[in-house]
């Protein structure tokens, strides 16, 4: 059986996409691919545990959507960046692989019986969303890190489906709120 076998692999909703400047890349994106409307969330994670220290990690957060897989582009402005200390010396371009999952701490507790590590775990907070994240340290044995992705809206399960993103992108830009 092979290791994402073990670990029961949910669909692929997520590419995280690391980049050096946010809305040159989002006009990129929408340019060159048609992608949009973005979602930008900017501030610094509620909770961050990288590679076994808590650390605080302040960045931006593009989201914009290619059919149903969401795009995630990823600056980070000042903390810990295992962006770049996971691309092999790469200043820009694919880090990670994300799934969502209802079950994070399930998921994490049957990565852990197959021996694979968490590089990252955290818990980002804004605009009535609770997004709980963890980063599995598979880039030698999968070739790129792959992510799990639990998403809260007002305390309940959720998804992050491209409706209900265009449409708090779309109220994001009419008001102007970050």
């Amino acid at each position: 059986m092979s290791l994402l076998e073990q670990i029961h692999m949910p669909r692929l909703s997520q590419i995280g996409i690391y980049v050096k400047d946010m809305d040159s890349s989002i006009r990129q994106y929408e340019d060159v691919f048609g992608i949009g409307p973005w979602l930008v969330l900017e501030g610094e994670t509620d909770y961050c545990l990288d590679r076994g220290k808590e650390v605080t990690v302040q960045g931006r957060i593009g989201m914009g959507y290619t059919g149903k897989i969401q795009l995630e582009l990823i600056q980070i402005l000042s903390g810990s960046n295992l962006y770049l200390d996971t691309m092999g010396g790469r200043e820009e371009g694919l880090h990670h692989l994300g799934f969502e999952v209802d079950n994070l701490e399930e998921r994490l507790l049957a990565c852990r019986e197959a021996g694979i590590d968490i590089l990252q775990r955290g818990t980002l907070k804004q605009l009535g969303m609770t997004i709980d994240y963890a980063y599995l340290d598979t880039l030698d044995s999968v070739g790129v890190i792959l992510e799990f992705i639990q998403t809260r809206f007002l305390g309940f399960k959720a998804r992050q489906w491209p409706g209900l993103l265009k449409v708090v992108a779309r109220i994001q830009r009419r008001f102007g709120f970050p």
